[in-house]
């Protein structure tokens, strides 16, 4: 072959070559910036051992077919309540992966009989060893929920390392958000503080609008697997531990309201 056809035939295949990595590469970058899914459950099809599968073994959750939104199946709570709020109806459930960086949504639609009373939690996002409930804080725990408050304001709440507090702590929308009746999309992003710094972040989005930002957190006390984000925390309840967090009927004693929920995603990504 003369050397000139050698020439341009060696080109050509350098040049394939040179594309083929560039493309493989460029799928490669791609891949990483995608948003891996932790968790997802819809409720349309419940597979055994899923998020959809353990909530429905609570008596207080049921499934239900064609009321989610658009029309898909959802899940409705009862919120049953007592001298302390309303029955508390929670489950941890693990993510895929641990990671340091994650955003929660989901949809939620309060029924025409919820009453918000003095507040009440919504779900959030763990380590390993979540600390909730006024418990005592310690370097690898913390958690962070969102919750409904008085004629349906939105809270963040933080169980940080301040350990002069005894109950959660986060910011307050500046005007209610929550309605009843309609469905609404709840986004709770977070990010990890890295150690020995309050660098972390938790934002809450409801109906793509921002409502609660908490800057400057410090999470955890020291960094390792066990405190990284591993958890989802399904927690829903009025409380509180008093009489005003308890929905009541007209006679003034306590009863039952509802609220759906549908959509449950997990991200290991947050919006910049």
């Amino acid at each position: 072959m003369p050397f000139q056809l050698i020439g341009k035939f060696k080109m050509k295949n350098v040049y394939s070559v040179t594309l083929f990595s560039f493309l493989l590469l460029s799928a490669g970058i791609h891949a990483q910036t995608q948003n891996e899914l932790l968790l997802s459950e819809d409720f349309n099809d419940i597979q055994p051992e899923s998020l959809g599968q353990k909530l429905l073994q609570n008596k207080y959750i049921q499934l239900a077919e064609g009321k989610g939104k658009d029309g898909s199946n959802a899940i409705r709570v009862s919120y049953v309540g007592y001298e302390r709020g309303s029955q508390r109806v929670t489950l941890r459930f693990p993510l895929t992966r641990h990671v340091t960086q994650a955003t929660l949504s989901f949809d939620v639609l309060f029924d025409q009989d919820f009453q918000w009373t003095h507040g009440g939690k919504l779900h959030g996002l763990g380590p390993k060893y979540p600390v909730t409930g006024g418990k005592t804080r310690s370097d690898h725990k913390w958690s962070v929920r969102t919750t409904f408050k008085k004629d349906g304001y939105m809270k963040a709440y933080l169980y940080d390392q301040n350990k002069n507090v005894k109950y959660g702590t986060g910011t307050t929308s500046a005007a209610p958000v929550f309605l009843k009746d309609q469905w609404q999309h709840v986004e709770l992003e977070m990010q990890l503080n890295t150690a020995n710094k309050a660098d972390g972040v938790a934002r809450i989005n409801i109906d793509g609008k921002i409502q609660s930002i908490n800057n400057n957190v410090m999470f955890r006390g020291r960094t390792g697997k066990d405190t990284e984000i591993q958890q989802f925390l399904f927690s829903t309840f009025h409380g509180g531990h008093k009489p005003k967090w308890t929905p009541v009927d007209t006679s003034g004693n306590p009863t039952t309201v509802h609220a759906y929920f549908d959509n449950f995603k997990v991200i290991d990504n947050i919006k910049k």
